[in-house]
């Protein structure tokens, strides 16, 4: 039998290195072992604590995807799943497409955990300051924000 583990998790420093490192086990009891990308002990313990509840809530497998995928892969994952015929109307599928074409240039490169509501409210502050062209009657018209 198994002697019981201490604790859930350890953050700790590697030499040479100015970052705070963390190790914890899985759901499957596998150890894993993450760079927490901060120099701040208290950062390095939410990250910890976070990685922790995510395991707990059987989600830990979707955070560590979501630090190396990026917003266009999603979105192109997110197209051919879950957006076309027969799972969602055409008609929605068309207005998710177009909904892209605007985030994807903002959004694309960043990965899927850069993204955060400061990245979202820039976009949209952005979007809302541009001058829009409209369609009324076939004929072009300059919309001022």
């Amino acid at each position: 039998m198994a002697r019981p583990r201490e604790n859930d998790g350890v953050v700790f420093k590697r030499k040479e290195s100015k970052v705070w490192w963390m190790r914890y086990r899985d759901r499957d009891g596998t150890r894993r072992m993450e760079s927490t990308n901060s120099t701040d002990w208290e950062e390095a313990q939410r990250q910890l604590r976070e990685r922790l509840t995510a395991r707990d809530n059987n989600s830990l497998g979707t955070i560590r995807k979501g630090k190396q995928v990026s917003f266009n892969e999603w979105a192109d994952l997110f197209l051919t799943n879950h957006s076309q015929p027969p799972i969602r109307a055409e008609k929605t599928h068309e207005a998710n497409e177009t909904a892209l074409k605007s985030l994807r240039p903002a959004l694309g490169e960043l990965k899927l955990t850069d993204i955060d509501a400061d990245v979202v409210e820039a976009h949209l502050r952005k979007r809302l300051a541009a001058k829009r062209h409209v369609t009324a009657k076939a004929e072009w018209r300059r919309s001022e924000p």
